[in-house]
């Protein structure tokens, strides 16, 4: 397992598939900016301001070139070692695929762990800077022609909507609060002309209260109060965004109730689990493109193969799209979306590990 044969096919896989990487993400990268840079341009700043938007988008773009990258990566692997004629070698030195798969599970285990640290801790501090850097440089007058548009919340009893924020998500301007009891019926609504979050709480500023109490309403004069609220100005900043990416952290204390969110338990439960599930997913890979090793023949029509186990591995990303889609709207219970085209994918790829070996 750390012969020499082993350190060749662990650097000859991960060569290919950092490879791939690279040219997958520089590629997002050029589409994106393709769209972007019109409008950074319009914003005055610059090449350092397309050189610091490409810094941020980088973590995403990874992110979704990882499972792709290594699909292809372990799909030129094998191909490489079929055309070379090296898994002849490999068999006739007493070795199958099964041992060549254990060779090349610690490359596979140390892309999991890049893929859930810049998913998880990465991207969404990235995704957080993103939003404040550009909402600080938006010009003057550029939303002349659009309505504010109002931003809701949960937090914890009460309904939020929130009329402007700042660029750095620390001072609000016109809340709205809307107080329940247990039984989800309104009790109370506050209104704030402000709220500025200082020493780890927001205060309110020239806020006015109207309390439903036996059928009246009291109303309580314009006061500043501290607001006791789980909101945090990293939720606010994610209020606007139609798709945030979020840590595990994150997640597990917003289905707990600790933290804000916007959207149904069921989709922060999908998110949570597929954030466990998606590292998985890469072993998948590369069960996925074992066809690749079988792909030259003495007739030429190995390019089937090829083309299988690219396809494979296509269904699994569409598989896992659509189950996670089904999971966020709770058509789907969320384990089971997060896990079922794992499972599926994978005891298709033992069925043809087990097929090869025997083979």
């Amino acid at each position: 397992m750390n012969g020499a044969l082993a350190h060749y096919l662990r650097r000859l896989f991960a060569l290919q598939t950092i490879g791939v990487l690279i040219a997958l993400t520089a590629l997002l990268q050029v589409l994106d900016l393709l769209d972007a840079t019109s409008d950074i341009l319009n914003r005055h700043l610059g090449v350092t301001g397309i050189l610091h938007y490409t810094a941020l988008r980088t973590p995403v773009e990874l992110a979704l070139s990882l499972p792709l990258a290594m699909l292809l990566g372990a799909l030129f692997t094998y191909y490489t070692l079929a055309r070379n004629h090296e898994l002849i070698a490999i068999r006739a030195a007493g070795m199958h695929m099964g041992w060549m798969l254990k060779v090349l599970l610690p490359v596979v285990a140390l892309f999991a762990l890049f893929q859930f640290v810049i998913a998880d801790r990465v991207e969404p501090i990235a995704e957080g800077a993103m939003s404040a850097w550009w909402n600080s440089t938006t010009l003057p007058g550029n939303d002349d022609d659009e309505p504010p548009k109002t931003l809701w919340c949960h937090t914890g009893d009460s309904l939020v909507a929130l009329d402007h924020v700042s660029a750095d998500g620390r001072h609000l301007q016109g809340v709205h609060i809307y107080r329940r009891n247990a039984d989800h019926q309104l009790v109370s609504r506050v209104y704030a002309e402000a709220a500025d979050w200082q020493h780890r709480q927001w205060h309110l500023r020239a806020a006015s209260e109207l309390q439903l109490q036996d059928q009246r309403v009291a109303r309580v004069v314009p006061m500043d109060a501290i607001w006791k609220t789980n909101l945090l100005p990293d939720d606010v900043l994610r209020l606007n965004l139609p798709q945030p990416h979020l840590s595990s952290t994150t997640l597990y204390g917003i289905v707990a109730g600790e933290r804000v969110g916007t959207r149904p338990p069921s989709y922060y439960r999908t998110l949570l689990y597929r954030s466990f599930a998606a590292p998985l997913g890469l072993a998948v890979m590369l069960l996925l493109a074992l066809p690749a090793t079988r792909a030259v023949e003495r007739g030429g029509g190995g390019g089937g193969k090829l083309l299988a186990a690219l396809g494979a591995g296509l269904a699994f990303v569409l598989a896992d799209g659509l189950m996670t889609s089904l999971g966020e709207g709770d058509r789907v219970p969320p384990l089971l979306a997060a896990f079922l085209p794992l499972l599926m994918f994978g005891a298709g790829g033992m069925v043809l590990l087990r097929r090869y070996i025997i083979g």
